[in-house]
């Protein structure tokens, strides 16, 4: 069955297309698409948390390098980084609003969006709020829908990160992920949601095809073969894990079987 398939179209059998696609109808994921479908997006952003890209430019560049493999892979005739990077956010002030200062809100200004496709797909009014944090000597920038809380709560929210700081280290440690390829909000989500999707998609190969070796181990090995012929379960016969130690963090585990 999996005999001449690549690695990586062997795992994505494991993938329900047609769920995936269904919440894609369902919310016009594709809507004003003609080539690069929300599918291609995810299987190309798989492949590079399966194969520890950096950055957006460097999984680009592995994907160049494999060109002629692209249509086998399922990613599509050909990739660009305009395709899998969203246009910048431009945003043009309507009006602002006052602002108090001393509690680091630097401004706090109601528009919307300009460029060409974001404008398309989001013509509501939005929200930009600038922050100086004094603590960290950092200024942060950000766009919300939210017209209700005051600009200082909206500015403040992110100091509640700390309350997911296990979860990121989890993040770090198991789902490789070691920075991000953009900088909003929708970048940064779409990264996360890959990296616990193909967490989960290779937790259920292991479970499937019942090999007897922890994600990492499955993560490490994949992300040197996808490119490889060889069924799946074969890459994993007599191979010698001794020196393929998963770090022994005390954080959060996540069982997911």
């Amino acid at each position: 069955m999996n005999q001449g398939k690549y690695v990586f179209t062997q795992i994505l059998t494991f993938l329900p297309k047609r769920t995936f696609d269904g919440i894609v109808n369902k919310y016009n994921g594709n809507k004003y698409i003609r080539h690069f479908t929300c599918w291609n997006q995810l299987l190309c952003m798989i492949f590079g948390q399966l194969t520890n890209r950096d950055s957006l430019r460097d999984l680009i560049v592995a994907l160049e390098v494999h060109d002629k493999k692209s249509y086998h892979l399922g990613i599509g005739k050909r990739v660009t980084r305009s395709n899998l990077a969203k246009a910048n956010l431009k945003f043009k002030r309507m009006y602002s609003a006052k602002v108090d200062k001393t509690k680091g809100v630097l401004c706090d200004q109601i528009g919307k969006l300009t460029g060409f496709y974001t404008s398309k797909n989001y013509p509501d009014k939005l929200r930009r709020i600038k922050y100086y944090d004094s603590e960290n000597k950092r200024t942060f920038v950000f766009l919300t829908n939210n017209m209700e809380a005051t600009a200082e709560h909206i500015a403040l929210l992110y100091k509640k990160r700390w309350q997911i700081e296990l979860f990121f280290k989890w993040i770090k440690q198991h789902l490789k992920i070691k920075s991000f390829w953009g900088t909003s909000e929708n970048t940064v989500r779409i990264q996360i949601y890959t990296a616990i999707s193909t967490y989960c998609l290779v937790a259920i190969v292991a479970q499937e095809l019942k090999i007897n070796r922890s994600t990492y181990e499955i993560l490490q090995v994949l992300g040197i073969s996808l490119l490889d012929k060889t069924p799946v379960n074969e890459l994993f016969k007599n191979i010698d894990y001794n020196n393929v130690n998963e770090l022994e963090y005390k954080q959060l585990s996540i069982n997911l079987f």
